[in-house]
């Protein structure tokens, strides 16, 4: 059985695809698809995927890769296939864990709203091009689905396009994306470019993981101090917007305006999840520089500091959990820029079952909990978020156990967690202050947030018999926040703030579009003061116009002209042929015979003599 699957590991990918093309090319070619069938269906892509990665996560000792080549030019080829470890495998099976248990919560969820149809056909897309980009054998490959997870994110968000602030909201989210996209294809193409040119083995231009040892030490070896740093820049720019770092993190606020599933798969392991596995995979490159693990530490410190501070004054959940979600993909940066790569893992499969679970306890209709139950669990996905019990607490320890030797990190590690504790317990309660709870239970849409907490504490003895840490910093500064919290309740203080501090939104919003106005004033000043009156620039832009206007008078208008003309001619000439009777048909397809058969034999004869 297990043979079985790991020979055909490459239905992870397909299935997912072909269910998408299923449901689209139903519905394009007006034919009835049953609702059940496609919930049967995109429940099964995700099962499979998850027996297909537990299967091969116990099976798979070495890297698996499966590829073939796509694109040959000379000497330059680039393979597509699979390029399965154990690394890539704990990535998709998360992936896939949350998108089923997902894709079970949007069933009741969506079963009232309009061509829901291409929401499923949608999130099977999202499968597939998450476990593309997962299982990439090289960097052109990931490229490629790294493109179009922002596409098909772009659409989840904007799927009830007719509102316009959800397709505005699914328009910036998308523009911004577009900086870590060049930024990332500038550092691709800048190292292709050094290896096809410096490196003696041409494999190594493809960029392939598995060469990405060698790759790295050559490019250090070839370029200038200042290039190599240029380039990794680049990679941690196309990273840090994926995973919504300071100062991109805006963006997933533009996110929130998704449907709630869509929002419990972004904001858990997939898309925002990108940016810590191309950190990850491009680590040979980053490690070579002391300097550049500095700056993704620091990088990740900042942002989980402000994202922290930002989510403790906001009281809109979703947007919360937002500025959460930013904080702990910071603290993964922070894990792997001290190169604890174990830390950073645990801490971003403990944070994808504990927000999935967070945003499916969030009521339909109204920004908080429905039920007892609902409100019950959020409260202990909150603890488990702030450090306090399960995954969370042992994520949180581990990670503080590598950076507790030093003085600066300990500080904002304890500040962190205090901040975490806040904005968690603060939301819990201003739900449960504005929100009218009631006994009564959704069963099918509790319990993919039911079994996404028993994943959580599973996860947690788990990780507890195969890691050592004990209660530290992290744990006190999450109670003291908890019991902060508390105190402002009971004085009837917490809810006296009531909107986010403006200094960061005046400053993308005042400051930033001021530095653009005067920009574009400069722009068109040079444009039109100084180019617009400088004489040669009048000559050349006349001379332009006389020669694009003598082209298209005289060329392209001849063109289209003597074009429309003969095919006049040709059609007066078969309208007359076709007024004669069946003799004159036949005497035409004799003498066409006649003509093809010839020109065959002149051929044939010519090839026969050049070859004497």
């Amino acid at each position: 059985m297990a043979d079985i699957i790991l020979d055909n590991i490459y239905l992870i990918l397909l299935l997912p695809l072909w269910i998408f093309l299923i449901i689209m090319c139903g519905r394009f070619f007006a034919v009835y698809v049953n609702k059940r069938i496609i919930y049967t269906l995109t429940l099964l892509s995700s099962f499979l995927g998850i027996l297909l990665c537990s299967v091969s996560l116990v099976k798979v000792r070495d890297t698996v890769e499966q590829s073939f080549q796509f694109i040959k030019i000379n000497n330059f080829s680039i393979p597509v296939g699979l390029h399965i470890d154990k690394f890539s495998l704990i990535m998709a099976l998360v992936l896939f864990l949350v998108s089923f248990l997902v894709q079970i919560f949007s069933i009741p969820y969506m079963k009232k709203e309009e061509k829901n149809y291409r929401f499923y056909a949608l999130l099977n897309l999202f499968n597939f091009s998450m476990a593309g980009l997962l299982f990439s054998p090289n960097l052109f490959q990931m490229y490629a689905f790294w493109e179009l997870v922002g596409i098909v994110s772009y659409l989840l968000i904007g799927f009830e396009y007719k509102k316009k602030e959800k397709s505005e909201a699914s328009r910036r989210v998308l523009i911004t994306n577009r900086i870590g996209d060049t930024a990332l294809l500038g550092g691709i193409i800048l190292t292709s470019y050094f290896m096809y040119n410096y490196a003696g083995n041409l494999s190594f231009t493809a960029l392939a993981f598995e060469d990405m040892n060698a790759v790295s030490t050559l490019l250090y070896a070839y370029t200038s101090t200042p290039q190599f740093w240029i380039i990794c820049l680049l990679f941690i720019t196309g990273a840090a917007v994926k995973s919504a770092q300071f100062p991109f993190y805006t963006w997933l606020q533009d996110a929130m305006e998704a449907k709630l599933p869509v929002s419990a798969l972004l904001h858990s392991a997939t898309m925002v999840a990108a940016g810590v596995y191309l950190i990850i995979r491009l680590l040979p490159f980053f490690s070579m520089e002391v300097g550049i693990m500095r700056i993704i530490a620091a990088l990740g410190v900042v942002t989980a500091l402000i994202c922290s501070i930002l989510a403790s004054v906001e009281i809109h959940p979703k947007k919360v959990l937002a500025y959460s979600t930013s904080a702990n993909l910071g603290l993964m940066f922070l894990a792997v820029g001290i190169l604890n790569i174990k830390a950073a893992l645990i801490l971003f499969i403990a944070h994808a079952f504990i927000k999935s679970m967070l945003f499916l306890c969030l009521g339909v209709n109204k920004d908080g909990c429905e039920s007892y139950m609902g409100f019950i669990t959020f409260v202990l996905g909150g603890l488990s978020l702030a450090g306090l019990i399960f995954s969370g607490l042992s994520a949180k320890e581990f990670l503080f156990t590598a950076v507790k030797h030093e003085a600066a990190f300990v500080v904002l590690f304890a500040l962190i967690s205090f901040l975490t504790a806040f904005y968690i317990m603060r939301i819990s309660l201003v739900m449960v202050e504005d929100s009218k709870l009631c006994n009564k239970i959704d069963f099918f849409r509790f319990l993919p947030a039911a079994l996404l907490f028993i994943l959580n504490v599973m996860f947690y003895f788990f990780v507890r018999r195969r890691i050592s840490y004990e209660l530290d910093i992290p744990f006190w500064s999450a109670f003291v926040g908890w019991a902060a919290v508390y105190f402002l309740y009971t004085k009837k203080w917490l809810t006296k703030v009531s909107e986010t501090p403006k200094l960061l939104e005046r400053f993308y919003n005042n400051i930033l579009t001021k530095i653009y106005a005067k920009t574009a004033d400069i722009c068109n000043f040079i444009d039109v003061k100084i180019l617009g009156n400088y004489k040669p620039v009048k000559v050349c832009a006349r001379g332009g116009v006389f020669l694009v206007n003598l082209v298209e008078t005289y060329i392209m208008n001849k063109a289209v002209t003597f074009t429309a003309k003969t095919v006049e001619k040709f059609s007066e000439l078969d309208s007359k042929a076709q007024k004669r009777n069946v003799q004159v048909y036949n005497a035409y397809a004799f003498i066409l015979a006649a003509i093809i058969i010839s020109c065959v034999i002149i051929t044939y004869t010519i090839v026969l003599s050049q070859l004497s």
